[in-house]
């Protein structure tokens, strides 16, 4: 009797491992955004482009802030990638002009060099800054940094 229990217990704790295996692997994938890219270095809103996109984000690049602002009237972007520098408007101007349409949407602003932080305090539009050159893990820690944190109050 108690050598026909032990093969069946043995099966149902394999069995609820593996469940617990899989539960643990669902939870621990990143979640997937939509992600407002907007650089106007062709090169690197490519770059950027290719990498969010294998990682499983659903990206729309575009190089100027009346291309994102249009984009986002549009299309429900979670997430904004944006240069500090474009041409016709500042990166900050950029962030406040789309959290005015989405104000869900968490925003990072990417700068060729680190922003003071009375200008992170005086912007409230942006979520957080990463300095260029960055590395890809890097902007994908600050990703899943932002997963769980709420865009910053108006």
């Amino acid at each position: 009797l108690d050598s026909d229990q032990a093969p069946k217990m043995s099966s149902k704790a394999s069995a609820q491992k593996l469940e617990s295996a899989a539960r643990t692997i669902a939870e621990s994938q990143p979640r997937h955004r939509s992600v407002l890219l907007v650089e106007s270095d062709p090169d690197l809103q490519w770059s950027l482009a290719r990498m969010l996109t294998v990682n499983g984000n659903r990206v729309v690049g575009t190089s100027s802030g009346d291309g994102a602002l249009t984009v986002i009237r549009q299309w429900d972007a979670e997430l904004a990638l944006v240069a500090a520098t474009l041409p016709g408007m500042s990166g900050v101007e950029v962030a406040r002009r789309l959290r005015s349409q989405n104000p869900d949407l968490l925003v990072i602003l990417m700068s060729d060099e680190a922003p003071e932080p009375v200008a992170q305090e005086h912007s409230k539009d942006v979520s957080a800054y990463l300095a260029k050159p960055f590395r890809f893990e890097a902007l994908r820690s600050l990703i899943e940094s932002l997963q769980l944190a709420p865009a910053p109050a108006e």
